[in-house]
C-alpha cells in the first residue's frame, strides 16, 4: 500500500478519506470466502444439467460425468472454508483498519483543540508493508543473513492547536526477524522464523518561547515525574528545550486502535456475536488511542508544571534494620563444692 499524503488539508476532509478506507475493509472483511468460486462452478453445473435435457447421446454422458466431479469439487471446497484452518476475517479487517482508525480517533479528539479552519499535514501508509512489520504474511524467500530488520514509518501528522502550539506525531514500527535452523530426520534443512515487532511512538509539541519563559528551566527530573505509562509501554527519551518538547516510546505488545466499548469477559456490548468473540480474546491488547491521548497530556502537564512547579517529592523512607538481639546474661552453676 503506498504512502497517501495531505498538505494542509481540512479534518473533514481527512476523515472522509479515513472512513472510506473503514468501510471498503468491513465490507471485504463481512464479504463471504469463495462467493465468485461458488457463483461459477455452480454455473457450470447448471450449464451441464440443461445440457443432459437437451441435446441426446452421448452429450448427456459426458455433461454428468463434468457435473458431478465439478458438483464434488465444489463441496471439498466449501467444507475446506467452513472446517478448514482459514485465518479469521476479522483478522484481516483489524490488520487493514487500525492504522486509519487510530488517526481518525485521535483526530476527532483533537477537534475541540483545533481552530475552526484548522488543516492537517499527513502522511499515512494505511496497511502494513507485505512481510513488514504489522503483516501476517511470511517472507517471499528467505534471505542468507541470521536476522534482518524492516522499518515502516508509516505515519507522520503535523497541526497546529488553538493555542497557537504545533504538535508533531510520528509513528515507526521495526520487525526483527531471526533465522533458526531447526533439522529434522526427514528434513535436514528445516528453518524457524522468529518475528518481533516493536512500535516507536514520537510525539513533539513546539510552543512560543515567551509565553512559557520559564520553560528552559525545568529539569529533566520534573519533566519525568509528570509522564504516565501503560503497561507494556518503554520510556526511551525525553528532550526539554526553551520553545519544545519531545518525547518517545516504545510498545512491545500487541495493540489495537481502540477497544469496543462495552465487551468484557461476561458481556458483548452491542456487538455481533462473532465479533465480539474476536475482542474477547484481545482485551488484553494495548489501546493506542488512549496510549497517545496520555502522551498528549503529559506534554501539557510539563508546561503546567514549568509555570507552576511542583513540590520537591518526599525522601524515600529508610527501612529499619533488623532488631540486635539482646545479650545473654551469665548463669551461675549451683552445684556442690569441691571438698
Amino acid at each position: 500500500m503506498p504512502l497517501r499524503e495531505f498538505h494542509q488539508v481540512p479534518v473533514p476532509q481527512v476523515l472522509d478519506f479515513l472512513d472510506t478506507l473503514q468501510r471498503e475493509a468491513r465490507r471485504e472483511a463481512h464479504r463471504k470466502p469463495g462467493q465468485w468460486v461458488t457463483l461459477v462452478v455452480s454455473g457450470l453445473i447448471l450449464t451441464c444439467v440443461v445440457l443432459c435435457l437437451v441435446y441426446p447421446e452421448p452429450v448427456p454422458q459426458i455433461a454428468g460425468f463434468m457435473a458431478f466431479w465439478m458438483g464434488c469439487g465444489l463441496a471439498i471446497f466449501r467444507y475446506s472454508l467452513r472446517f478448514g484452518g482459514r485465518v479469521n476475517p476479522f483478522v484481516g479487517f483489524e490488520q487493514r483498519t487500525r492504522r486509519p482508525e487510530l488517526v481518525a480517533v485521535l483526530l476527532r479528539r483533537l477537534q475541540r483543540d483545533l481552530p475552526a479552519d484548522g488543516t492537517v499535514s499527513l502522511k499515512l501508509r494505511p496497511e502494513p508493508i507485505p512481510t513488514g512489520p504489522g503483516s501476517l504474511l511470511p517472507p517471499a524467500h528467505v534471505p542468507h543473513t541470521p536476522a534482518w530488520t524492516k522499518v515502516d514509518a508509516w505515519l507522520e501528522l503535523k497541526t497546529r492547536l488553538v493555542d497557537g502550539a504545533h504538535l508533531r506525531l510520528g509513528i515507526l514500527e521495526k520487525r526483527r526477524c531471526q533465522i533458526r535452523a531447526r533439522p529434522a530426520p526427514t528434513k535436514p534443512n528445516r528453518l524457524k522464523l522468529k518475528y518481533r515487532d516493536v512500535l516507536y511512538v514520537e510525539l513533539g509539541l513546539r510552543v512560543k518561547a515567551r509565553r512559557h519563559p520559564k520553560l528552559a528551566t525545568l529539569t529533566e527530573a520534573e519533566a519525568r515525574r509528570c509522564v504516565r505509562l501503560p503497561d507494556g509501554v518503554t520510556f526511551r527519551r525525553l528532550r526539554v528545550s526553551a520553545d519544545a518538547l519531545r518525547l518517545q516510546v516504545q510498545v512491545r505488545e500487541p495493540w489495537c486502535a481502540r477497544l469496543p466499548k462495552g465487551v468484557s469477559y461476561r458481556s458483548d456490548g452491542k456487538l455481533a456475536p462473532d465479533e465480539a468473540v474476536f475482542w474477547r480474546t484481545r482485551l488484553g491488547w494495548l489501546d493506542a488511542s488512549r496510549l497517545l491521548t496520555g502522551l498528549l497530556l503529559s506534554l501539557y502537564q510539563m508546561l503546567h508544571v514549568a509555570r507552576f512547579p511542583l513540590p520537591p517529592s518526599p525522601p524515600p523512607k529508610a527501612i529499619p534494620g533488623p532488631l540486635a538481639k539482646p545479650e545473654r546474661g551469665r548463669k551461675k552453676r549451683r552445684g556442690r563444692k569441691a571438698v
